[in-house]
């Protein structure tokens, strides 16, 4: 039996991840669930964000799952397949992934009898419509259009104009999505996994920005793989407009709460999210435009934190790593404070 599968995209902070936490949480008790995860950061931070028992979470990290011809995503995909047998299957890309391309290979001969790929949901901030620099980005139009089910994210925070703003533009879409929502606190309907995809999606986005055959769009990073055994990493990723920072503090690395979240707030960066140790315990972070405040949470399994940050701006990597430094506790193993 092919295993129903579903793409949850959209852009940068839109509140992917507490959408999949949100299906995974209504999940039937008696079937086992798998996510596949890209993050645009070379470390990876998603998979601590979705802790969830009984659910299989594997990340593929630094890069974007539109590149398929990348090893590590029919890696990832066929070790969830071979080794969890699951019942269900979300992929994550990149909030700056193109799913085109991974329709296509989902779609295609090699998964055929494997998997039954289902309703693309497609998460988006109304607010982003007043936004030339979201508007003007092809993947943001092109996850958009790829959408089987539109969802605008993160309702509460809308006023009467972005309420309207979304309906008038979801009106103007073609072919017209299967299902448009509002929503809060990432609380997507699950019955919506069930909604067949329209293979006219693809075409059509095809039509308005054909991609090139290399897709060439622009993705690096510089540096090695992280290594488990250094005593600090930073690592950097450049892809379609954006530029990210990635660190991974050494083993026993302690961080100040006060000077952490000082830094933190200070940052006026699109995304930053992080699970990291400090001196009153392990936060997971999670913020978005300058919103979102830390959280208390269980240690990773590694025992070790990660941090990522995301911006549409160069950053000063050299200023950042040394302000982030300073953070650490005195007793910790931060080199070159």
């Amino acid at each position: 039996m092919s295993i129903p599968t579903n793409l949850i995209t959209g852009f940068l902070g839109v509140g992917k991840t507490t959408a999949i936490r949100h299906l995974l949480a209504a999940r039937p008790k008696d079937e086992r669930w798998a996510v596949l995860v890209n993050e645009f950061g070379q470390v990876g931070v998603d998979d601590m964000l979705l802790d969830a028992e009984g659910v299989a979470i594997r990340q593929v990290p630094g890069g974007c799952l539109c590149c398929v011809s990348s090893q590590a995503f029919t890696v990832g995909l066929n070790r969830i397949i071979r080794e969890q047998r699951p019942d269900c299957i979300l992929i994550e890309p990149s909030g700056l992934g193109h799913p085109a391309r991974i329709i296509d290979l989902l779609s295609g001969p090699f998964y055929d009898g494997v998997l039954d790929l289902r309703a693309t949901i497609t998460l988006m901030d109304a607010r982003h419509l007043a936004s030339p620099r979201h508007r003007g980005h092809d993947t943001w139009t092109d996850q958009i259009r790829l959408a089987d089910v539109l969802v605008a994210a993160k309702a509460d925070l809308y006023g009467d104009d972005e309420h309207a703003a979304f309906h008038d533009f979801a009106l103007t879409l073609s072919p017209p999505k299967a299902r448009l929502a509002l929503v809060t606190a990432g609380a997507l309907d699950p019955g919506w996994l069930a909604l067949p995809r329209d293979p006219a999606r693809r075409a059509h986005c095809l039509g308005a920005h054909p991609p090139p055959d290399d897709h060439d769009h622009g993705h690096g990073a510089s540096g090695h793989a992280p290594d488990p055994d250094a005593s600090w990493q930073m690592m950097e990723t450049l892809g379609d407009g954006y530029w990210g920072l990635s660190w991974l503090p050494g083993p026993g690395t302690r961080f100040h709460r006060a000077a952490l979240e000082t830094l933190l707030t200070a940052m006026p960066w699109d995304r930053i999210k992080g699970v990291l140790p400090t001196d009153d315990g392990w936060l997971r972070i999670n913020r978005v435009a300058g919103e979102g405040d830390p959280e208390h949470c269980d240690p990773p399994p590694s025992a070790r934190g990660r941090l990522e940050i995301i911006h549409h701006e160069s950053p000063d990597r050299e200023a950042l790593d040394r302000r982030l430094r300073d953070a650490c506790l005195p007793t910790s193993p931060c080199p070159e404070r």
